[in-house]
């Protein structure tokens, strides 16, 4: 559809569901970026400056996947998912049992798709910008001679942990930011909130 048809239908263009994604990206960066600034001990601006690119890439392939998907489900399930972006309600039609099923499943995927997205698109925002990875192990940060020694020796004995930092800073920065887009998700959808 050329965009002149898009423009000069305005009717059809879902400005709820976008001005909500608005707010929602704008929550998940924000509490994104304090505890990648938290986690990782970066300043304010470089940590607000990766929480805003992932979530973008993340967004942007999360709608494209979106799109691409709907365009080949049955078209009931399609009339329940355009009747709930575009009017926050769904139909009543043979979906309408299972929609509970189908939501939790594919919040689940959508949190662990997010998740890898965000984390390959940290690592790849840094191999871009020419940066080494960030290193915010006890290791990194002490460089006393005889504790690296003595780390080296409980090591051999203990056994090493298997995680990584960057890992884990964008596993908890995903979980608080999907949590805090349900309880929004949660609040809008309760009857007589926000007018909708």
């Amino acid at each position: 559809m050329p965009l002149n048809d898009v423009l000069s239908e305005p009717g059809i263009m879902p400005l709820r569901a976008v001005a909500f994604q608005s707010l929602l990206l704008m929550v998940a960066i924000v509490l994104e970026a304090m505890v990648l600034r938290q986690r990782l001990r970066l300043g304010y601006r470089i940590s607000m400056q990766y929480a805003a690119t992932v979530n973008l890439l993340a967004t942007s392939l999360g709608w494209v996947a979106f799109l691409a998907i709907e365009a080949v489900l049955p078209p009931d399930l399609r009339n329940q998912i355009i009747s709930y972006v575009l009017f926050n309600r769904f139909y009543e039609n043979s979906w309408r049992d299972v929609l509970p099923v189908v939501v939790v499943v594919t919040a689940i995927a959508a949190f662990f798709i997010t998740y890898w997205i965000k984390l390959q698109g940290l690592i790849w925002l840094l191999q871009l910008l020419g940066q080494k990875p960030i290193d915010t192990t006890p290791e990194a940060i002490e460089d006393n001679r005889r504790q690296r020694y003595d780390r080296a020796r409980r090591a051999q004995i203990e056994g090493q942990r298997g995680h990584s930092p960057r890992a884990l800073a964008v596993l908890q920065a995903n979980a608080i930011s999907f949590t805090a887009i349900l309880l929004l998700l949660l609040l809008v959808n309760q009857p007589g909130v926000m007018g909708w």
